[in-house]
């Protein structure tokens, strides 16, 4: 996954701490050489070279764990959060330095891989193999949130149950002392990286936040996300950014990015079946800020 990774804690007594601190860097390490397709001998990565031949590669229970948030992420987002577009997410990571458009013949084909499985299990869901070589697993879009929630959950095990983790911008958080005071996380506009003077509070949850402020590419003039549509395989052109709250990090990671994809209509329709969640909808539209949909995180007056 590639990204800044950071842990703060609050506690009275640091006995101890550096060694929990080092374990639990040790965990996010553990997770990514299973998750991250920057890294080729991950899981994930030993998985999608193997995809089409038929064979089966056995993983572990992290792995297990976020294919089937994903696999829901898939069902109640329409198939807009898809973690099987590794070959298209691979070519835009190329046309972000190139600046040239990606083959659209490639892009189609890549897409008509979509519509059919991607995933087999072997009989007792030890070992998985990917159906069809066009399909590469990439969990980018749920992957940092669920790394955090699992760094966080180590260290209230571990004893120290006052702490933050932050993965590349997805944060998971407890709570900062006894008396149950809240985080306080700041929203940055968007398309942008100035930050609303409003800050969030959250205790007990994660918090994501999607969009193309950090990652986008300039070709003939027209601007494009890192976040893909899965059903066209283009780059999104909107200046779109969301962010969710959720009890969990990567339910929080991937309904924000898919709530950059769908249509406001179809968020609301999702929300219906997460009622804990929190999500927030906004963009600049004519050099103004509009807010397609709050849902419980700006306060109203």
């Amino acid at each position: 996954m590639g990204s800044p990774f950071r842990i703060i804690i609050s506690c009275q007594d640091s006995t101890g701490l550096s060694k929990t601190i080092q374990k639990a860097q040790e965990l996010a390490w553990n997770l990514e050489m299973q998750l991250s397709d920057y890294q080729v001998n991950s899981d994930l990565s030993q998985v999608n070279q193997r995809a089409g031949s038929g064979q089966f590669y056995p993983i572990q229970e992290p792995f297990r764990a976020i294919i089937k948030e994903s696999l829901l992420a898939y069902q109640f987002s329409g198939g807009d959060l898809n973690i099987f577009m590794g070959k298209l997410v691979a070519e835009w990571r190329i046309a972000r330095n190139t600046r040239v458009m990606p083959d659209s013949t490639l892009l189609q084909k890549w897409v008509k891989a979509l519509q059919s499985p991607c995933l087999e299990f072997n009989s007792d869901s030890s070992a998985i193999r990917l159906i069809n070589s066009d399909c590469q697993m990439d969990v980018g879009s749920i992957g940092k949130g669920f790394v955090a929630q699992r760094v966080l959950d180590y260290l209230v095990k571990s004893g120290y149950p006052y702490a933050l983790v932050d993965a590349g911008g997805k944060i998971s958080a407890s709570q900062v002392n006894p008396q149950g005071d809240a985080w306080k996380v700041a929203l940055e506009f968007p398309n942008s990286k100035k930050i609303s003077t409003d800050y969030i509070g959250i205790k007990h949850q994660s918090i994501a936040s999607s969009g193309k402020t950090y990652q986008q590419v300039d070709i003939h003039g027209k601007k494009y996300s890192h976040v893909l549509d899965p059903k066209t395989g283009i780059g999104l052109e909107h200046a779109r950014s969301a962010t969710a709250i959720a009890n969990e990090g990567a339910r929080a990671d991937w309904i924000a990015t898919a709530a950059t994809i769908m249509e406001i209509d179809e968020i609301k329709v999702l929300l219906q079946s997460f009622p804990q969640v929190q999500v927030l909808v906004w963009e600049y539209q004519n050099g103004e800020l509009e807010i397609l949909l709050n849902h419980g995180i700006l306060k109203v007056d």
